[in-house]
């Protein structure tokens, strides 16, 4: 399976695992993994103190697979042998690109968030990375037709699994082949040699483990995952979280900076405001890293909570074209995840 989705260590701390319940329910399969791509219990997008770290450390980032043990038999050792990218035109004729191929000439480094269309609002399965690859369109030059509409691109995996997308998404200039990720070759189980990044798109339409590129004369994209119910070419809803306060942290009057990330996708983030009071008012938040188109945003407000009790922290983004995300809760079944993340604390008049 090829999909760039992802289990978290704390999945359930925000009912992710209901939710996913749902969707297996919707889609008549036997359960949450399978529903999901694969069991839960891998990845997190934060720190050792509960705060979101900008960029995730590859053995962190967040995994999803229809079969989630697959690894390619092709090494690092043995690539430049046992492995190539077959790239098929509409006629049928095929040309085959090479691993020093794919790496040896000009790259790009960029940033990228892949977030997972099972992400629950609050969840973790979505991290931030620093790729390192070629731009799609220069990979796919030579089997392209004059034309540049009307048809599909479809990817390959060496797990079996399939995904496809228009050909225009494809040539847009944030789409690229990846083979690098935070400065090492891609992982094993994060797609070496290669996968594909396009902009805008839930990680299900973006396969790892590449092995075939062909264009298919249809202009309705499809893959794995579209065909079992979830949604095709949807753009990533705007969507933002509340890292987790530590239990016991908050006292009456002392300072404490709430924490966490707003998403969403290549709209950029323009703003993130929190509620200290389950979502009566608002206050901004200072951005503090990231927030371009494609890349999360890391948000911080510092707060002195005024008085003892329970509060409900609520968080909401607005995107780079200036729409803030809906507040309507909807499951991640079949479209994505909507509505905004709730934290309910307890501040302490003194220290215990």
């Amino acid at each position: 399976m090829a999909t760039s989705e992802g289990s978290s260590r704390r999945i359930s701390r925000r009912g992710f695992i209901g939710v996913l319940s749902g969707a297996a329910a919707a889609l008549g399969l036997g359960g949450v993994s399978e529903a999901c791509g694969g069991p839960i219990g891998r990845g997190t997008s934060e720190g050792p103190d509960g705060r979101t770290r900008f960029i995730t450390p590859n053995e962190d980032f967040y995994l999803v697979a229809v079969d989630p043990d697959f690894r390619p038999s092709v090494t690092r050792a043995t690539v430049d042998s046992d492995w190539s990218l077959e790239l098929a035109g509409l006629d049928g004729a095929t040309r085959r690109l090479s691993y020093g191929q794919l790496t040896g000439g000009p790259t790009t480094e960029f940033l990228y968030t892949f977030e997972c269309i099972g992400n629950d609002i609050g969840g973790d399965l979505i991290g931030n990375a620093r790729w390192r690859g070629v731009p799609l369109r220069d990979v796919l030059a030579p089997v392209l037709p004059d034309r540049r509409s009307g048809y599909t691109v479809m990817f390959r995996a060496l797990d079996g699994f399939y995904s496809s997308v228009s050909i225009e998404r494809c040539l847009d200039p944030d789409s690229f082949l990846a083979f690098e990720m935070n400065g090492e070759p891609l992982p094993a189980g994060h797609g070496f040699p290669a996968r594909v990044i396009l902009p805008d798109l839930y990680g299900m339409k973006q396969p790892r483990w590449l092995d075939r590129i062909e264009l298919v004369e249809s202009p309705e994209a499809t893959g794995y995952w579209d065909e079992r119910g979830w949604a095709s070419e949807v753009p990533v809803k705007t969507t933002s979280r509340l890292d987790e306060p530590p239990r016991g942290a908050l006292v009456r009057g002392e300072p404490y900076r709430l924490t966490g990330i707003g998403f969403a996708g290549a709209r950029g983030i323009e703003r993130v405001e929190v509620s200290l009071d389950g979502g009566r008012s608002w206050a901004d938040c200072e951005l503090i890293e990231g927030g371009a188109p494609g890349v999360w945003a890391l948000w911080a407000y510092d707060w002195r909570a005024p008085r003892g009790g329970s509060r409900t922290l609520v968080c909401r983004a607005t995107d780079g074209e200036g729409r803030t995300q809906t507040a309507e809760m909807q499951g991640s079944y079949p479209d994505g995840a909507s509505g905004y993340d709730r934290e309910r604390v307890e501040v302490m008049t003194e220290e215990a």
